[in-house]
């Protein structure tokens, strides 16, 4: 049996935190996915040396799904931060913008990483992963903890 209040609408105010909590879920998601992609491509694809960074990208299936996932993760990552700055939660407008800086530094790592192979980038990758994964999870945590 329901009640009442279960079957009320959402506030707005409470509306906009679960899509907001919801977005930064996903993020966090695609962000294990791109984890995972990247480390199967980084153990079992060789990169072509001396091609153009496009050519190189989609030449191969797994680094050009890598390269789509990342750009659902940027846009993903913009939604989070526009949504958390509406909401004005001070902390969850930090962590979402640390999550942003930490995915665009991951995705300079990869271009660097595609030029020349460089194991300081792949490394700056993962770890760059490691701070967004952190973050959107640690908004998460937070917009839970307010409605």
């Amino acid at each position: 049996m329901t009640t009442a209040e279960q079957n009320a609408p959402a506030s707005p105010g409470v509306r906009a935190v679960r899509v907001l909590r919801g977005n930064c879920m996903g993020a966090a998601v695609l962000l294990i996915v791109q984890f995972g992609i990247g480390m199967g491509i980084n153990l079992y694809v060789t990169l072509p040396q001396h091609k153009s960074f496009f050519s190189t990208v989609f030449g191969q299936a797994a680094v050009a799904v890598h390269a789509i996932v990342a750009l659902l993760l940027l846009g993903a990552s913009i939604s989070a931060l526009v949504r958390a700055i509406r909401a004005g939660n001070q902390t969850v407008i930090t962590l979402t913008a640390v999550g942003l800086v930490a995915i665009l530094v991951a995705a300079g790592s990869g271009a660097i990483f595609v030029n020349n192979g460089s194991n300081g980038a792949s490394l700056a990758m993962a770890l760059a992963t490691a701070v967004a994964m952190f973050s959107y999870l640690a908004a998460v945590f937070t917009l839970g903890q307010d409605s």
